[in-house]
């Protein structure tokens, strides 16, 4: 299926999983939130490059959410037991069980912490950031390479046999673009590791729920937050991975951790509340998807 973000004519424009038209509005006919038939949360319409660069930069510095200011200030310092640090250095690991090793590409790197780990656990790192800050940061911090700029206008002299994608696929102006350009950078029978928020979760059910009633519906439409265009469940991240070529491995969830977020402690306490449910029932904050491109 082809795939553009742009579009003519009334309403929302057509669902980049299944190219459906008639997304509906999710929260009722003001909102810029569509659900379409088969599951994709979206915006609509979506920002510019140059607007969605100018709020990348703006998140690094914790300008979107004041939540996140403290993640981007403390950098991990807490080494080695953060559960953020094991979680990476698990998904690491599954990596190199795929590949065997070699260059990893980390695209959106945040803090910088993935590309610092994939260096100890012998992966020959580059990181590729929209943000100049964000990289700048990263390498100061940990001394990692970081290439500045669009990954869609990147070029690599090394194939690599890892792309890293860790809550990059819902910021972008069009995924499906991104993973095809992640499957031809790719060597033959390279891994692509992908993360991002799961919409069918107990977190954005609950959301969903709130955000008709008058009276919290602003503070559960937080979650939805400003940077945020695409809201993906486990079958449509599968399927769009699919769609473009990759051999999907496994799809798995993943409870997000609240201790770098600055909440209040009753937010904080719901949330916790709800991602113990979601463990439970399978319905977590966060879902992974391991794939391959063909060898």
């Amino acid at each position: 299926m082809s795939s553009s973000t742009e579009h003519e004519g009334s309403g929302p424009r057509p669902c980049l999983i299944c190219g459906a038209r008639g997304a509906k509005p999710l929260h009722g006919p003001r909102s810029s939130l569509y659900r379409c038939s088969c599951g994709q949360v979206f915006v609509d319409p979506i920002p510019s490059g140059d607007e969605i660069a100018q709020r990348e930069d703006d998140a690094f510095a914790g300008g979107l959410m004041d939540e996140t200011a403290e993640m981007f200030t403390a950098y991990y310092r807490d080494f080695p037991e953060d559960p953020v640090v094991l979680g990476f250095r698990a998904t690491l690991e599954r990596l190199h069980q795929l590949t065997g090793g070699g260059r990893l590409v980390d695209v959106g790197i945040g803090t910088g912490l993935l590309l610092h780990l994939g260096k100890e656990a012998g992966f020959d790192v580059l990181g590729c950031e929209i943000s100049p800050g964000a990289a700048a940061k990263a390498t100061e911090e940990f001394g990692v390479e970081v290439q500045v700029g669009d990954f869609l206008e990147a070029e690599f002299s090394v194939a690599p046999s890892v792309i890293t994608m860790a809550d990059v696929l819902e910021h972008t102006h069009d995924p499906r673009i991104f993973l095809e350009h992640a499957l031809e950078t790719l060597k033959p029978g390279g891994a692509l590791f992908v993360a991002v928020p799961n919409h069918r979760s107990t977190l954005f059910g609950m959301a969903d729920i709130l955000a008709r009633l008058p009276v919290v519906g602003s503070l559960a439409e937080r979650l939805y937050v400003p940077n945020h265009y695409w809201y993906f469940t486990p079958a449509t991240l599968r399927r769009l991975a699919e769609d473009v070529g990759f051999e999907v491995s496994e799809v798995r969830g993943d409870t997000p951790y609240l201790g770098r977020y600055s909440f209040s402690f009753p937010i904080r306490a719901g949330l916790a509340v709800l991602f113990a449910i979601g463990k439970w029932t399978g319905l977590e904050g966060r879902v992974e998807i391991y794939a391959r491109k063909p060898a």
